[in-house]
């Protein structure tokens, strides 16, 4: 598969699996590439600079991070486990990209931020606040050699996750950050209905910083989680692909997949080499077919 772009792995899609089961099954499948989430991670430092090492000491690159507080605003599903206050939450971001900076000296990380809910539904607010969080935490992060991308979520999570459900929406807050270390980061499975969406991607340029691949189920999603497996579903990864190429984009395209140990098939209860193995082939299958 030498002429695919290069393959990486979130590890929200291993479901509850450890932090190392996913490298042991990382290694085992001969991925080289991984999205951390910190959440998987032990909150002692040194535990998890040691953590952070075994995927140094597997040949794993670290493509993408998700940090526990990856936000400026609220996440509703945390269950008020997190700060409330912008301020606060930014402060968490902060401290995390300190960490991981810290811990892999010399690395271009990019960390991904969904935004977070509007309070209220002030929406107004929400990119108010948004636009000035991500300003400071993009100056911050370009201090330290990494970067930030926000995420538009598809409006089926319209103020669960975040508040942005269109590119356009995403877009807008990049240029009004507008700052070279803060970017996008665009999932397959959030904006594949959108309209004339080749030609759009392929204007985001270099503003885009990662890119993550799933598919839509063809009877559509039973719950919150129930996502597919890249060629299994509905989307046609091929034109997007093709128009991710063509922005220029040459960084990992990552496997997310959610799904839901009570469902009957859920990925997340699938042997996890066999469901990496399915992914990274549909993805190569859609990557060769993009014309």
């Amino acid at each position: 598969m030498s002429d695919l772009p290069l393959f990486s792995v979130c590890q929200s899609s291993t479901g509850s699996r450890t932090f190392e089961q996913d490298v042991a099954v990382f290694v085992r499948t001969g991925v080289k590439a991984v999205e951390v989430l910190e959440a998987k991670m032990s909150e002692d430092p040194d535990r998890a600079r040691a953590q952070l090492a075994t995927l140094a000491d597997a040949g794993l690159k670290i493509t993408s991070v998700q940090t526990r507080v990856q936000t400026p605003l609220p996440n509703v599903m945390t269950g008020g486990a997190e700060p409330r206050d912008p301020d606060e939450r930014m402060a968490c971001f902060r401290r995390s990209i300190d960490f991981f900076a810290q811990a892999c000296p010399g690395e271009p990380l990019t960390f991904v931020s969904p935004g977070g809910a509007a309070v209220d539904s002030n929406y107004c607010e929400a990119h108010r606040v948004a636009r000035r969080c991500y300003r400071e935490l993009a100056d911050f992060a370009a201090d330290r050699g990494v970067s930030v991308c926000v995420e538009p979520l598809a409006a089926v999570f319209m103020n669960q996750f975040g508040f942005m459900c269109t590119l356009d929406e995403g877009m807008a807050v990049v240029h009004d950050v507008d700052r070279p270390s803060f970017g996008l980061a665009l999932d397959v499975y959030h904006v594949w209905r959108e309209h004339r969406l080749a030609e759009r991607i392929e204007k985001i340029g270099d503003r885009l910083f990662a890119v993550h691949v799933c598919d839509w189920p063809k009877t559509e999603p039973r719950c919150r989680d129930d996502r597919a497996l890249p060629g299994d579903g509905l989307i046609d990864l091929p034109p997007i692909f093709a128009a991710i190429e063509r922005s220029g984009y040459r960084g990992a395209y990552c496997l997310e997949i959610f799904s839901d140990e009570s469902l009957p098939d859920s990925l997340w209860s699938m042997d996890p080499a066999e469901m990496i193995e399915r992914g990274r082939r549909g993805f190569a299958e859609a990557w060769r077919a993009r014309g």
